[in-house]
């Protein structure tokens, strides 16, 4: 059990010193901007700064092999395609509403305040979720030039998560930029299926990289998969994007009585008619 749970927190001590930087220097900028939403704009972001510093370590002790290097690619490819997609989502519009109702909480000096209940909570949280890569990157050379069964399987899960979340955030993009009627509900292509594939695709991200990490033998692999599970269903995913949801869409009522919550499955198309 040691050798499951043992952990390098020579890593973990570089990684939370870079993460609390770029926390705090994007805090600065929403401070002159007023607008603390884009936090959202730098969370993948977090995870690739924690997941670079665990290569680079690794690169310095020579024990760095395709195994951490295919790693750094998947997180990178992820990272760098959700922080421009959110980048692009949120040009032009105001602070998203969820930070709104924050700001109203805690002001006055919510200015102050952001910075630790936003921005260092963000990035203390991708601290924590990064805990499950640490393993890999310390895995001995051998290891690390050691291509098994499970990374090739966590490495095709990642891959068609990356793929499903992609295409349903280009069409609730695209949809929202077309949308005529204020209100109305996507409820074609993907969405069609589950009224969130968006999480679904990044929950098979997080999956597909455990599953990646197998070979580590630790247990340390099921910290992200496990809090990324809760945050999408209960706490800033399923739970918070749809509280309130029907007073704003008429429609949508009708929607979740439809469709599932978040595994793709077949539409009760007598619901959906109504």
């Amino acid at each position: 059990m040691s050798d499951l749970l043992a952990l390098n927190f020579g890593f973990l001590i570089v990684s939370f010193q870079a993460l609390i930087l770029l926390a705090v220097v994007t805090w600065v900028f929403s401070t002159w901007l007023q607008d603390v939403s884009i936090v959202d704009y730098i969370w993948s972001l977090l995870t690739l700064l924690a997941v670079v510093t665990y290569g680079y370590s690794s690169s310095v002790s020579g024990s760095l092999g395709p195994v951490g290097i295919g790693m750094l690619i998947m997180v990178a490819i992820w990272a760098l395609r959700l922080a421009y997609f959110l980048v692009v989502r949120g040009h032009n519009k105001p602070e998203d509403r969820r930070y709104q109702v924050i700001r109203e909480r805690n002001s006055p000096n919510f200015t102050f305040k952001s910075l630790y209940l936003i921005f260092i909570f963000q990035a203390t949280v991708a601290w924590i979720i990064s805990i499950s890569f640490v393993p890999i990157f310390d895995m001995s050379s051998e290891q690390q030039n050691s291509w098994t069964v499970w990374h090739g399987l966590g490495a095709a899960i990642w891959l068609f998560g990356f793929i499903y979340e992609s295409i349903a955030d280009h069409q609730l993009h695209s949809f929202n930029r077309k949308l005529v009627t204020p209100g109305s509900t996507l409820k074609t292509g993907l969405w069609r299926y589950s009224r969130h594939p968006n999480y679904f695709g990044e929950l098979c991200v997080w999956w597909g990289w455990c599953l990646y990490a197998i070979p580590t033998n630790s247990l340390w692999i099921l910290v992200a998969p496990l809090v990324m599970t809760y945050l999408l269903i209960k706490f800033s995913g399923v739970g918070n994007m749809e509280q309130g949801i029907t007073e704003r869409r008429p429609d949508y009522q009708a929607y979740i009585e439809s469709t599932n919550t978040l595994i793709p499955g077949k539409p009760l198309r007598k619901v959906i008619d109504i």
